[in-house]
């Protein structure tokens, strides 16, 4: 349409400028170029050919007369495009005319914008110098972006954004509607000034400019000057707002016809442009230092890493510049929120590079990238006794970090009396004090969780720091001492003569052992490390057990439950293999996330020609890989894949473990066994180490890992699989798990249970047996399975199916009584015995149906 509306004009404008001959000199000179390159096809550079130099050195004029012709002949391809590049980056002395026919001629015969960055250039320079678009040029470019609308590619995108900027029209520059941050984007701004929404437009089209890797310095200065003219504090509330938005866009159903039939898929609505505009945006923030930037950015990959049906994460790129920013903070708070980060996030590429950023940073401080992480915790306010008091005018908040590792909040009227929620007067009188004041709550509520789960990495590679280093870092640090006081540590003396273990008791009386006795001898040199049962007797497990209880201590995780695994009899028969987790049948996706949170390498198997290597764990300070062998389990796309091919469920193998350089083994996704080929490129056969060489902590904790794959992700877990899930093919494994004999974990809740059942209000109820809670109620008496938390029901063993509520929790559960946190499957037999012991109670007809049958 373009073409038909400016060829005739075009024509005529190109005669009358470059008249008769200077069009035959440039026409002369583009035809001897063309006869001299021809044949050529890589890395052509102009000064190596006789026309090329003459075109060169040309006066202004004719060089300006060749880009005219060059556009009128349509020699645009790519054999041309290094002389075109090179006149276009000079400043030449293009008339008002010139330029007019150049738009037009880009337009008429470059549809799709191969040229167009290059011709750019000379139109921006003129209006850079002050002067106006004629309307022939407004027109052209118009109909050109009109026309580019819907074209994809991060090429195209960058030509929108200029042509936006020349013309200074929304469309070109603003995010697509569609998605909750960009709407709420295009909201924000009609409420702000004309002023401040000019130069949130001139930042949108800057924000698009972003499609390397990471800015150039020249890019940061240019966004820094245009952040500058929005204004620190508008800028920041509004990226805060925007960013904490973020979330996978809705997929819409999309109906195809082709040949008389018919079809219907899912499409996604996200924009490629809004992905861009959030990753420039988040490059914005690289250059500040405030904390509420930082909190903003650590949303950020949270909601761009969420998944979307056929795609996975839907906005890798702003992602990775959320973090790329985060890294290149140089503030103690985006240092925090990495750490924060790489605790919530499953997404491999986007934890290497939180790694890298955390190792950036660490290197920038002096510090190693352990100690950067103890060290760059933020205490939210906090005082060091774990609470913060906030005044609202004449009304109070105070936030007390409970015993049990969580944040309570409490409210005060102007009288001082206590309240059940938020004063009037302060939501009125104090907005923006009480919004700030719940977004640090918040914050810490989410740091307390993340420290709890790295504290638990403290084994692998295992810490060890001086008393005084500890003291300065988590006894004296609010978060970082909710979770330190409420675990065992060892200490010894730098020359080994003294060795023993103990727990804070208060600041008055430091550390204390097993039977409450002070430590004394503990100096400021003295080593301490996280203890671990491995290694000690029965007894003083049993010890630490009964000082937990007596003390009312809910441990962060398991530490004195910590299950142990020492090498079985079968396994120093197999030498250097173990099959104690084989066989079992896990749900990919499920296990595919928490190895991520675990620190494992692992990648989604999809059911094509291809190999996989196995899910492994590298221990750098060891010298050591584990392997944990996996291979993707049925043979029918669609069914035992998802529709993007990836196998739902996975079969279990071997634990192995080599030497940390030794070549990764590999295996067909569709099974057959591990070997040293990669998709038939043959490898030196890796050699596995002896298991007996394998340090005795390091093989305890990565069987533990494995344990935690299979009592989590096992399709035995799952109530609904009574039938044995597709086909009916895996019914036997299914009823062999359900019921069969306790994994390590499950004899963990065996003892837990053994000490908690009396202290409970239906004790009288319940028994305990070698696998079961069996729990008596009125109707029935019910066996629940301390490993899969699946029910039968006695006299006959019928199957009972009660499906977990994730959205409501019971009151009456004994959360509270739970010697550490993090066992959901252990709340989750609680929280059915309690349901059970008062069946009379229950109203599910789907439940009763079952019962009563």
């Amino acid at each position: 349409m373009v073409k038909n509306i400016l060829q005739d004009a075009m024509e005529k404008v190109r005669t009358a400028i470059m008249g008769p001959e200077g069009e035959r000199e440039a026409k002369r000179l583009l035809t001897a170029y063309r006869d001299e390159i021809q044949g050529k096809h890589w890395n052509l550079k102009p000064r190596d050919f006789a026309a090329g130099n003459a075109i060169l050195d040309a006066e202004p004029r004719t060089q300006i007369d060749v880009l005219l012709a060059m556009q009128s002949s349509g020699l645009f391809n790519w054999q041309m495009s290094s002389l075109k590049a090179n006149l276009h980056a000079r400043n030449l002395p293009w008339t008002v005319a010139d330029l007019e026919s150049l738009v037009a001629t880009t337009a008429s015969v470059n549809y799709w914008g191969s040229d167009w960055d290059a011709f750019l250039r000379p139109l921006q320079r003129y209006v850079e110098q002050g002067n106006a678009l004629t309307p022939a040029m407004e027109e052209a470019l118009r109909g050109y972006a009109k026309a580019l609308k819907d074209a994809p590619g991060a090429h195209i995108r960058k030509i929108q954004a200029r042509i936006g900027a020349l013309l200074g029209e929304d469309e070109a520059v603003l995010p697509d509607p569609g998605e909750t941050w960009s709407d709420a984007a295009i909201a924000d701004l009609t409420r702000m000034p004309e002023e401040t929404q000019r130069a949130w437009k001139r930042l949108f089209a800057q924000a698009q400019k972003s499609d390397s890797a990471k800015p150039t310095p020249a890019w940061r200065k240019e966004a820094q000057s245009r952040v500058a003219a929005i204004g620190d504090d508008t800028f920041r509330a509004s990226i805060a707002r925007w960013f904490g938005a973020v979330n996978v866009p809705r997929m819409e159903t999309v109906q195809h016809e082709h040949e008389g039939r018919t079809w219907e898929n899912q499409q996604s609505t996200g924009s490629d442009r809004n992905i861009s505009l959030l990753k420039g945006l988040a490059w914005c923030c690289a250059d500040r230092t405030e904390t509420d930037v930082a909190r903003a950015l650590a949303k950020l990959p949270e909601g761009c890493l969420k998944k979307q049906p056929g795609v996975g994460p839907w906005a890798v790129r702003a992602a990775s510049a959320a973090i790329w920013a985060l890294t290149e903070m140089d503030s103690p708070e985006a240092a925090g929120q990495l750490g924060l980060l790489k605790t919530r996030v499953t997404f491999r590429t986007a934890l290497n590079a939180i790694e890298q950023g955390l190792a950036s940073a660490a290197q920038r401080a002096g510090v190693s990238k352990a100690d950067l992480e103890d060290l760059s915790v933020p205490t939210y306010g906090f005082e060091p006794n774990g609470t913060r008091r906030e005044e609202f005018g004449e009304c109070a908040a105070t936030a007390t970090l409970t015993p049990l590792g969580e944040i309570e909040v409490a409210w005060f009227s102007a009288n001082g009396k206590a309240v059940k929620s938020v004063p009037v007067a302060v939501k009125k009188e104090h907005g923006p004090e009480l919004k700030a004041f719940k977004s640090d709550i918040d914050a810490a509520g989410k740091m307390l969780t993340a420290q709890k789960s790295r504290f638990d990495g403290f084994y692998l590679p295992e810490r060890v720091w001086t008393y005084s280093d500890w003291q300065s870092r988590f006894c004296m640090h609010p978060i970082l001492g909710a979770v330190a006081r409420r675990l065992i540590w060892h200490f010894s003396e730098p020359n080994g003569e003294r060795k023993t273990q103990g727990i804070w008791s208060d600041a008055r009386t430091g550390f204390v052992d097993v039977h409450d006795a002070p430590i004394a001898w503990i100096t400021d040199d003295t080593e301490i490390r996280l203890w671990h049962p491995i290694g000690f007797a029965v007894d003083d497990v049993l010890a630490w057990r009964n000082y937990l209880q007596d003390h009312s201590i809910v441990q962060p995780f398991k530490q004195a439950y910590r299950e142990v695994y020492l090498l079985t009899e079968a396994e120093l028969r197999t030498q250097t293999y173990s099959n104690r987790f084989a066989g079992h049948i896990l749900k990919q996706h499920q296990m595919n996330a928490l190895a991520a949170l675990r620190g494992w390498k692992n990648k989604l198997r999809l059911m094509v020609d291809d190999t996989y290597p196995p899910a492994s764990k590298e221990l750098p300070d060891l010298g050591l890989r584990a392997e944990f062998w996996v291979e993707g389990v049925g043979e029918t796309y669609g069914t035992d894949t998802t529709e993007s091919g990836s196998y739902l469920y996975l079969s279990t193998d071997q634990v192995r473990f080599y030497a940390l350089a030794a070549p990764e083994n590999y295996a067909h996704a569709g099974g057959g066994g591990y070997t040293g080929v990669r998709w038939g490129q043959a490898a030196e056969p890796s050699v596995a180490l002896p298991l007996t060489e394998v340090p005795a902590l390091a093989f305890s904790e990565i069987m533990r890992d494995v344990d935690l794959f299979v009592g989590v992700c096992s399709v035995g877990n799952d109530p609904t699989w009574q039938d044995g899930g597709p086909q009916g093919q895996y019914h036997d494994y299914w009823a062999n798990y359900s019921f069969g004999d306790l994994s390590a974990t499950a004899q963990t809740r065996h003892a837990v249970l053994t000490r908690l059942l009396p202290r409970l209000k239906i004790a009288s109820r319940c028994i305990l047996t070698d696998r079961f809670l069996v729990v008596r109620g009125d109707l029935r008496t019910y066996k629940i399975h301390l490993g899969s938390g699946n029910i039968l029901m006695e006299p006959n063993d019928q199957y009972l199916c009660i499906v977990q509520d994730r959205s409501a929790a019971r009151t009456d559960m004994p959360v509270n009584f739970l010697p550490f946190e993090g066992d959901q499957r252990l709340a989750l037999i609680l929280s059915k015995a309690f349901l059970l012991a008062d069946d009379t109670r229950i109203t599910d007809p789907t439940i009763l149906l079952q019962i009563k049958r």
